[in-house]
């Protein structure tokens, strides 16, 4: 119980509450740990529970007409999802996937829509962050539009460090196991030009990367390079 008031500590909308308010909202939630490549819900199904993320890596995404899979967000401790549809209980907007395992809080929907009537300061927030998700998609959307695919992933790498980044020593670490091909889907783009730009930026000591992380060497270079 401690541990779930420290994770619901850090979500942005509970910031404000608390350790007996925390505590109560704790107590409604259900816990649940999933497997790498694991669901935990589908595009299209009924939108019945609010996850909170305790440790782990997520990420949702859509499937075009052609069965290519666009990434839309990398979640990762401390974020809650999905980002819309709070107040009424139309369908997923996309699927969502465990790429770390990951152990969730999730929070029927009635039951979050209560809180929200409870504490007016939290769904202030709610739509403040739905607002800022809102601006975050009309800026990739306009990168998709109007750059190439290079400054699109620098643009990524630096949305990134803004995220998740954890600085040490003056370089940037981002402890996200993602895939080329992940990433590739993330920037809209294919593996292969992924795998060609991203050792382009390798070999110019802008960053370093393997399965499991992407060091950036130096953030201030790499924002000059957009």
């Amino acid at each position: 119980m401690g541990e779930h008031i420290e994770v619901l500590r850090r979500v942005p909308i509970f910031s404000e509450l608390l350790d007996s308010e925390l505590q109560r909202l704790s107590s409604i939630m259900t816990e649940r740990v999933y497997g790498k490549k694991e669901f935990i819900f589908m595009e299209g199904e009924k939108r019945q529970a609010i996850y909170f993320i305790c440790s782990g890596t997520i990420k949702t995404f859509k499937v075009n007409e052609k069965g290519n899979e666009q990434i839309i967000n990398i979640l990762q401790s401390g974020e809650m999802f999905p980002h819309v549809g709070f107040f009424d209980e139309g369908p997923y907007p996309a699927t969502a996937e465990v790429i770390k395992e990951a152990e969730l809080l999730s929070l029927r929907l009635d039951d979050f829509n209560a809180l929200l009537m409870e504490y007016p300061a939290i769904a202030i927030k709610v739509m403040r962050i739905m607002g800022q998700k809102i601006v975050l998609l009309s800026q990739r959307i306009q990168e998709l539009i109007s750059e190439d695919v290079r400054h699109r992933i620098i643009h990524t790498l630096i949305r990134l460090n803004d995220e998740a980044g954890k600085v040490e020593s003056g370089q940037v670490t981002l402890e996200i196991p993602m895939t080329n091909q992940d990433f590739a889907n993330l920037v809209g783009t294919s593996r292969e030009t992924i795998n060609r730009i991203l050792n382009d930026l390798k070999k110019q000591n802008l960053i370093d990367f393997d399965r499991q992380k992407i060091v950036i060497w130096d953030i201030e270079r790499l924002r000059q390079c957009v």
